[in-house]
């Protein structure tokens, strides 16, 4: 089983369009794969039709409820997507203010462990909130891996350098085995020059760190999100999918 936290430190550089897209690819290609979402927005279980996002009636039950309900059984509260290979630890918007409590009053140390997920699948896939907060923090301290997408524009690179940065305190502080399994550039816009700029600026600092496989700018990624379906059952000829694809056989490649 590997672990692999997929994180910024900036919001809106794709990172829970990866989270569940890369989910789905992975499952597509026959390994198991959960995706937990401990983003408190709940925009990757709205992703996969668990409930709209500004509609949380009929709800299925979520990492919080695990939480509330102080429950050793997690396996309650995955479920399946309807994918095959793919199965889901849903989030909600209470999440972020629901734990910080539990960490006042109970001194809360990890919501989730290894061996709740040791020999169930293959692959861990997690959406973090855009922040290094208690939550993120809980899962890196578990976690193999950090991958980092980051928007193949300017104003993304300060942002990725603080993710950086984070991350090696996590490493040195509470995982010393966290490594990062690579970054990948998002919302590459082959049109322009400043964007294929900043992708070869990127390639040449951190060299093998960069992921050979860069996601595009597509249009369909963004109508899979209203329709509630990954971009493989959305379009799969779309070239978002396509690309997702090459991410997931990489990752698997590396690992």
């Amino acid at each position: 089983m590997k672990i692999i936290v997929i994180i910024n430190n900036k919001g809106g550089v794709g990172k829970t369009t990866s989270a569940v897209n890369l989910s789905a690819s992975l499952a597509a290609l026959n390994k198991k794969t959960l995706l937990i979402d401990i983003d408190p927005s709940a925009s990757a279980s709205a992703h996969l039709g668990f409930y709209a996002a500004d509609n949380l009636q009929d709800k299925p039950a979520t990492l919080c409820d695990y939480l509330l309900n102080n429950s050793d059984k997690l396996d309650d509260y995955i479920h399946e997507t309807g994918i095959n290979n793919l199965w889901c630890l849903p989030s909600e918007p209470s999440l972020d203010d629901f734990y910080q409590d539990m960490q006042q009053e109970d001194d809360l140390s990890f919501f989730i462990t290894r061996k709740q997920l040791d020999g169930k699948y293959e692959f861990v896939i997690v959406d973090c909130p855009p922040n290094m907060g208690s939550l993120s923090l809980n899962i890196l301290a578990i976690a193999d891996y950090a991958l980092i997408p980051v928007m193949t524009q300017y104003i993304a690179l300060t942002g990725l350098d603080l993710t950086l940065k984070l991350i090696n305190k996590v490493q040195r502080r509470l995982n010393k085995s966290l490594k990062i399994l690579g970054i990948f550039g998002t919302m590459f816009d082959r049109r322009t020059k400043s964007a294929k700029i900043v992708l070869q600026n990127l390639q040449e600092k951190y060299g093998k760190q960069f992921m050979n496989t860069v996601i595009g700018i597509n249009s369909k990624l963004i109508e899979a999100y209203e329709e509630r379906k990954p971009i493989m059952l959305y379009n799969k000829r779309a070239r978002g999918n396509l690309e997702y694809f090459e991410l997931a056989r990489e990752i698997i490649k590396k690992v």
